[in-house]
């Protein structure tokens, strides 16, 4: 509403000045006709903060005329709607981040001559410095865990487009902070992220990173990533024998614990904005079914179905179904729901890539966004003693006869080229590009894998170490202006970050280098840190 009034304001004082032909001539009179592209440079529409951070206004005025001394008032407005506050009325403003969260603020230059104003809108993202970015989780030389950030923030640039200069967003990558957790705890083995969907209006909650390790499982604030919770200490009834969880699934309202012993370990939460809310049974779940893998869980909407393979390398779910009671402002979950059952197929199914399947796994990821109408879909990648099987597969689940059947909903398979398996050390995937990368020692391969192809690099970025680990932001743009971003880690303790540019025409990519820095140590596992339930989806650049 401001923002119309303004405008309106606007028309009226060039109006007013038109009738005034005793002072001024229409030929006169400052335009605003090309002022968002024109009228004031040296100031983005976007910029990123962490908290305290300051930041420096200069705005390069230039009417269509009295471009050189322009007879002009400036102000700064903080806020839209209608609760704009004056903050300055100088040309240049300093601002300061005082409080996390999303502002907006208006520059407005006026033409005394004419009263008329002229406006500019910026918006300024105040974020908690963790609350985004690459992990890396490393062993020290003593076996300790070290948990590093590398630190992001959106920003915007200007480039060259048809010979005219415009904006756009993107993310850059700005340090680093290593070992940000002191006595972490020993032997790190892996990293998860825990974050909610806010499914419920209102619905605030922050993200969670647990890190699993010898010394045991440990919960980190999204933001501060202090110690908030020891899964040691979640047990109702007393810690299980040999407790030694190797992997993790985090969900809406549970968390589930792959035990070294192949037994799975559940907490139920009861509040959803509480990811410490339930508790653990000391007798293990699924009846004390033995699970070898648990597969990567997209913590999106409409996803009520965690996937693994069993003992006998067949498929199976765990239904996951909770969700908050109806028009409360508690978010308790409702206790009408069927988590923790457990979902297989039936005894005449078969498929041999997922029911008592043949070779080794070796990789798992999910692959798109669940939705209403889509269920949520894996890709796999399947040793048979040499040769490599890629699976892309939809699973949900039924109820059926006071039981839970798994279902597939569609499947595509195919093999990987040899070629770019030769010394395979690891993979990731690029869910909304259908692209798999895979690292063989120092090298890496891009793969199309449904219209079985390499892609090809116009260079090869040269690594002095291996290639231990792989992490992926990908983006679905649906007008493929955004391009995903590549972390790769080498044995070195070098981490490369890439933003990934494919030109479609000449079917070639492009790994334009946006960080590099060494330091980390032995690296263990690198993820990207989402920072919210609806981060790893569609519109989230950051």
């Amino acid at each position: 509403m401001k923002k119309s009034l303004i405008y309106i304001f606007i028309l009226l004082s060039v109006m007013a000045c038109l009738d005034d032909k005793s002072n001024y001539d229409y030929k006169d009179l400052n335009d605003f006709e090309n002022w968002d592209r024109n009228g004031v440079s040296n100031v983005a529409g976007s910029y990123t903060l962490y908290p305290g951070e300051e930041i420096l206004l200069e705005p390069k005025v230039r009417f269509s005329i009295d471009t050189l001394n322009p007879d002009a008032s400036y102000a700064w407005y903080l806020g839209e709607e209608e609760e704009m506050t004056l903050l300055s009325d100088q040309l240049n403003y300093t601002y300061k981040a005082d409080q996390i969260g999303k502002f907006t603020l208006l520059f407005c230059a006026t033409d005394n001559k004419t009263n008329v104003t002229f406006t500019k809108e910026l918006t300024v993202s105040v974020v908690a410095s963790w609350k985004n970015g690459w992990m890396i989780l490393s062993r020290s030389a003593g076996n300790e865990s070290q948990l590093s950030m590398i630190l992001s923030k959106k920003q915007s640039i200007s480039e060259i487009v048809d010979g005219k200069e415009v904006s756009r967003d993107t993310v850059v990558y700005v340090g680093e902070n290593i070992n940000v957790v002191p006595s972490l705890g020993r032997g790190p083995r892996k990293l998860v992220e825990n974050f909610i969907y806010p499914t419920a209006i209102g619905m605030q909650v922050e993200d969670e990173v647990m890190v699993l390790q010898e010394s045991g499982p440990v919960e980190l604030d999204g933001n501060e990533l202090t110690p908030v919770g020891y899964a040691r200490n979640e047990f109702f009834d007393g810690i299980p024998d040999r407790f030694d969880p190797v992997d993790a699934v985090l969900t809406f309202d549970g968390k589930w614990l792959l035990n070294s012993d192949n037994y799975i370990y559940m907490a139920n939460l009861s509040v959803a904005i509480d990811l410490h809310s339930g508790f653990y049974l000391k007798d293990p779940s699924l009846n004390g079914k033995k699970v070898k893998t648990l597969l990567p869980y997209y913590k999106g909407e409409d996803n009520y179905l965690i996937v693994g393979i069993d003992e006998n390398n067949t498929y199976f779910g765990i239904v996951n179904d909770g969700e908050c009671i109806y028009n409360t402002t508690d978010y308790v979950i409702g206790p009408l729901n069927n988590v923790g059952a457990c979902a297989e197929f039936r005894e005449d199914y078969e498929n041999d890539l997922l029911k008592e399947v043949k070779g080794d796994f070796i990789f798992h990821a999910w692959a798109n966004e669940a939705n209403y109408y889509t269920p949520p879909a894996y890709f796999s990648i399947l040793d048979q003693d040499g040769v490599y099987l890629w699976h892309y597969y939809e699973l949900d689940y039924r109820e059926e006869n006071d039981k839970f059947r798994l279902m597939e909903e569609g499947s595509e398979s195919g093999q990987i080229p040899a070629s770019i398996m030769v010394d395979y050390k690891c993979m990731a995937l690029f869910p909304w590009h259908e692209w798999l990368l895979v690292a063989s020692s120092d090298r890496l391969h891009f793969y199309d894998y449904w219209e079985n192809r390499i892609i090809n690099l116009s260079s090869f970025p040269h690594f002095n170490s291996e290639i231990v680990g792989l992490a992926v932001k990908d983006y679905d743009s649906y007008y493929g202006t955004v391009n995903a971003h590549l972390a790769v880690a080498l044995k070195s303790g070098e981490v490369y970050v890439f933003e990934v540019k494919y030109d479609s025409e000449l079917e070639v990519m492009e790994l334009v280098e946006l960080y590099h820095k060494d330091g980390f140590g032995e690296i263990v596992d690198i993820e990207y840190k989402f920072g919210q339930g609806n981060k790893p989806g569609a519109s989230s650049m950051y």
